[in-house]
């Protein structure tokens, strides 16, 4: 799944969310979420997920920048996934390209309380790229206790889907298993638009399948692995 980066205008805090065809669901990047940390590095790509079970679960976006923790303060926000989610155990982990800023990935963190912390809307304006962003929503309502992972990956500028899964696999760990792009079904990398890279796991970290709705059309089930992706 593809991510457009959204601006956000003075007059308020609603994102617009550039569309695009088949399965490349928008994300807002607006003034509702900001980032509390940065990653350590462990020395690989791979990125150990917060407040998830068991601790051994980690993703790996393809793109290897500096990594921060970010987070939403909207309740229920329908820009970042159908699903309803519990706020404080979603969280975004957000690859940024530094080269042209001039500045450190802890410059971009902080509290959301604390007015100096940058929203995701005002990187743009620091010079700083967004490349790649896996979701992990602990899910709420008729979906309690599961969870949703997204893979999204810029196309503007178009460095991110130039250069993600040259080098490094789109990968992650979820409950012992490997989930890994490698392409097929009519799918050559995770940016294509037939790409949804959309999974939903059961409580139990079972796949239950993934996301195969059309942009902004909700949330449809459909059995199975996302196009492109194999799992051992």
């Amino acid at each position: 799944m593809k991510f457009h980066t959204a601006l956000v205008g003075t007059w308020g805090l609603a994102a617009v969310t550039i569309a695009a065809a088949a399965y490349a669901r928008g994300i807002s990047i607006d003034e509702t979420i900001t980032c509390a940390s940065v990653v350590t590095s462990t020395g690989t790509p791979q990125v150990f997920l917060t407040d998830t079970a068991p601790k051994s679960n980690y993703v790996t976006s393809g793109v290897n920048f500096p990594v921060l923790v970010c987070a939403d303060s909207v309740t229920g926000d329908n820009t970042l996934t159908a699903l309803p989610y519990q706020l404080k155990h979603s969280f975004l982990y957000t690859w940024v390209d530094l080269s042209l800023a001039g500045i450190s990935a802890s410059s971009l963190t902080g509290p959301a309380s604390n007015p100096n912390t940058p929203p995701l809307s005002n990187f743009s304006s620091l010079n700083v790229s967004i490349n790649a962003q896996v979701s992990v929503f602990r899910l709420a309502g008729a979906y309690l206790g599961d969870y949703e992972i997204i893979f999204n990956y810029a196309t503007s500028p178009e460095v991110a889907c130039d250069n993600v899964y040259t080098k490094i696999a789109p990968t992650f760990s979820w409950h012992g298993k490997i989930y890994t792009f490698v392409g097929g079904g009519g799918v050559t990398t995770p940016c294509d638009s037939a790409a949804t890279n959309d999974f939903l796991f059961g409580s139990s970290g079972v796949l239950l399948g993934y996301n195969s709705a059309p942009d902004s059309s909700g949330f449809v089930l459909t059995p199975g692995l996302p196009p492109g992706w194999t799992v051992h």
